[in-house]
């Protein structure tokens, strides 16, 4: 029994990012045929244009789209598992620490002067980390990192860099606060390769530092004492952790804008699937993190006649959802 469930699980967790990633491709104003996508690869590679309308929509608008929601679905998912873990609170993510707000701040700078998209990701990746070096700093008390004081810090330090990110946007030429408030609904509509070409390096060394370390992740989740006990320095893991976690969620908020909930609900559905253990939670994570927002963003450009801001959409599904998994959580933990 063992075996086939967890066969079943892998399984889940291998078709669903796939699957939604088809859909994603597949829905839209001018729908495509999922038997049709071969056939692009193939003209596209011998230059033939005989579906060339087809290809345009494939492979500049709904395949660079696709890529980027996975990825940004895969790094929140796998960054909320992270540090719900090591913090060992299941209402930790990425906004509450100040990962994201400080990311948000980078960004919006490089928006509101017109710096070009790689000083974006730069200037995204700089306050990321000065956000999360800023909670450590004020968390760190008689030279230890407790999990309550990291938590605190990060709501302090959210709401610092919120107020800048307000007063950026009101000390903006108007132009460029519009490109601000689009960016912070969730832009993946405005994706291009350029935006992926940037995100995805180091996106994917954050993700793959995270999942390569889950080891270190279970043994931190096992509780401060218990780590010290085992011989594990746990403010230098942590910090190590954080720091991932920072690379991962600058890269993709840089290029995607603020989209919320996908770094809370992720992990908790995947526990209530596969348990709470940190080495199948977080590669788990990750695949239902990217097929969460594929989803979401397939009903963002598709519900309406208009098209709705993927981020609007994360929040009135992933609302009700998390309030859901988290009544559900607690009945079975007796909370």
């Amino acid at each position: 029994m063992g075996f086939r469930s967890n066969l079943a699980s892998l399984l889940l967790f291998i078709i669903a990012p796939l699957s939604t990633l088809t859909l994603h491709i597949c829905v839209g104003k001018y729908p495509l045929a999922p038997t049709i996508i071969p056939t692009l690869f193939i003209e596209k590679i011998s230059r033939n244009s005989e579906h060339a309308l087809e290809q345009l929509i494939f492979f500049n608008i709904r395949l660079p789209r696709a890529v980027m929601a996975a990825l940004f679905g895969a790094a929140m998912g796998v960054a909320g598992a992270s540090l719900q873990s090591i913090l060992k609170n299941p209402l930790v993510s990425p906004y509450t620490l100040g990962i994201s707000s400080g990311a948000a701040v980078g960004a919006a700078l490089s928006l509101a002067f017109n710096l070009g998209a790689f000083s974006t990701e730069a200037s995204a990746f700089t306050f990321a980390l000065l956000a999360a070096s800023l909670t450590l700093a004020i968390s760190r008390v008689r030279g230890s990192l407790s999990s309550v004081s990291i938590v605190l810090a990060g709501v302090v330090v959210s709401a610092l860099f919120q107020g800048v990110l307000t007063l950026i946007q009101i000390t903006a030429q108007p132009e460029n606060v519009s490109a601000i408030i689009s960016w912070m609904a969730g832009r993946l509509n405005a994706v291009t390769w350029n935006h992926i070409l940037l995100s995805t390096p180091p996106a994917l060394a954050g993700i793959l530092g995270m999942v390569l370390l889950r080891w270190r992740v279970y043994v931190l989740s096992m509780g401060d004492e218990e780590a010290k006990a085992l011989g594990v320095n746990v403010a230098r893991e942590k910090i190590i952790i954080i720091v991932l976690a920072s690379l991962a969620v600058s890269s993709v908020v840089t290029a995607a804008g603020i989209i919320g909930w996908v770094c809370l609900i992720t992990p908790h559905l995947t526990r209530l699937i596969i348990g709470s253990d940190p080495k199948k939670l977080l590669p788990a994570s990750l695949s239902l993190g990217a097929a969460f927002l594929l989803v979401a963003d397939t009903l963002a450009k598709s519900a309406w006649i208009y098209e709705i801001p993927v981020g609007v959409v994360a929040t009135l599904v992933g609302t009700p959802l998390f309030l859901y998994l988290l009544r559900r959580s607690m009945h079975m933990y007796g909370g």
